[in-house]
């Protein structure tokens, strides 16, 4: 008996990425198929909400823009972010500078909140009404696309031509990460978007980089009062989007850790330093102090190379620390400690006693660096990253004067 003949299909393998797309496209929206291996999953997921939701593929993009309250709020909601990515997006503009790419930054529902601007290309249809400050990227509001994807699910994603829901966004090619806060909590998400051709080079390696710089950089800036310690295997690591980050607070324990942090460290929220690095808070202070990478080995028997940096209260000026110069000195402020009821503060003649307040903290850092800078203002207030004038304001006003919980003076004081 002859063996049953079994049907082929007519091309195993696909001559372009767009045939595939095609087909895919053809299974899933005119025969309801999933068009397994065909499609990444988390955009055949997004297909599906989308079509759940009432879009319809060939419906045009909604490119409006958000309510002024609605962006307003957005704007409100990514002031740190936007103060941490600063220096991210630049770079990654300059690096981008001769493609006819546009960097994108979102807020966490999707509402844009940065965007490259530059002349409209001559293939670009679609992109200069979507990418503006203002305009809803969200699922919702347009369809699939990485940044809408993101701000759902919280996780990096490529979104090539076709694979996009809308007919009318097929020529866009997307890459987005997600930027996480000292909570784990979405804080936004950064996308790199060309209209025509595709991009020429792995757009989601380049946005994925900037978005774990961004988010280091966020991380500390949301960590007043804790020691962040860094470290990595390679000391020339530090300092990059490659470096682990926790940040320890006054009572020795982790309040946050990056991605790289829990799987270097195996850390976990909540743990002591002492079961994380085998080592006390106190002891991890230590190294504040000293001006190169001090080497740490961990209870998981892994030798590392770290870095401490304590930050300030006050949250003025650019970060510090971040993109550390070795030729520079480190202005050092001391650790706040956990209260602890009925102390009383001990004073000797030789070791000042420790200020009270933020404000009087912060004081006395500035006239620190300041002594240590021959009273070179200006170059106090590069090694503080603050301003010239805060330094100013802060010598010139009275030491008893009133200030909030944030050591801010306040007004009329």
């Amino acid at each position: 008996m002859p063996a049953p003949s079994v049907q082929l299909p007519r091309q195993l393998f696909f001559a372009t990425s767009e045939d595939r797309l095609s087909l895919a496209r053809e299974r899933f929206f005119e025969r309801g198929e999933k068009p397994l291996g065909l499609v990444d999953e988390a955009v055949l997921q997004s297909w599906g909400r989308c079509l759940a939701s009432g879009l319809r593929t060939q419906q045009q993009p909604h490119a409006q823009m958000v309510r002024p309250v609605r962006l307003h709020a957005a704007m409100r909601q990514t002031r740190q972010l936007r103060e941490a990515a600063a220096p991210e997006l630049h770079r990654l503009e300059a690096t981008i500078a001769f493609t006819a790419s546009r960097v994108i930054l979102t807020s966490p529902d999707g509402v844009v909140v940065h965007v490259t601007q530059r002349p409209q290309g001559a293939e670009e249809t679609v992109l200069p009404a979507l990418g503006r400050v203002g305009i809803d990227l969200s699922e919702d509001a347009v369809g699939t696309t990485a940044p809408g994807i993101v701000a759902r699910t919280g996780r990096g994603v490529s979104v090539r031509g076709a694979e996009h829901f809308s007919e009318h966004v097929v020529r866009t090619h997307c890459a987005a990460a997600p930027i996480h806060d000292v909570h784990g909590q979405l804080a936004g998400v950064l996308d790199l978007t060309i209209e025509g051709s595709g991009f020429g080079f792995d757009a989601y390696a380049l946005v994925a980089s900037h978005a774990c710089a961004i988010e280091n950089r966020l991380l500390q800036l949301q960590s007043p009062e804790l020691l962040v310690l860094s470290f990595q295997a390679d000391p020339a690591l530090l300092g990059t989007p490659l470096e682990a980050l926790v940040g320890i607070d006054g009572e020795g324990r982790l309040r946050w850790a990056n991605a790289m942090a829990l799987r270097l460290g195996q850390a976990a929220i909540g743990q002591s330093a002492e079961e994380v690095f085998g080592r006390s808070a106190q002891s991890l202070l230590s190294s504040v102090r000293q001006p190169s990478p001090q080497p740490l080995t961990l209870p998981n028997g892994l030798t590392l190379w770290s870095r401490a940096q304590l930050r300030r209260g006050d949250g003025a000026g650019p970060l510090t620390g971040v993109a550390p110069r070795p030729a520079e000195p480190v202005a050092v402020v001391d650790m706040p400690s956990a209260p602890q009821a009925d102390a009383a503060p001990q004073a000797t003649a030789t070791t000042p006693t420790t200020p009270a307040t933020l404000k009087a903290q912060r004081r006395q850092q500035i006239q620190r660096t300041l002594d240590e800078c021959g009273g070179k203002v200006a170059r106090a207030a590069r090694l503080l990253g603050v301003s010239r004038g805060l330094i100013y304001r802060t010598l010139r006003e009275p030491e008893d004067a009133p200030s909030d919980p944030n050591g801010n003076t306040l007004a009329g004081g």
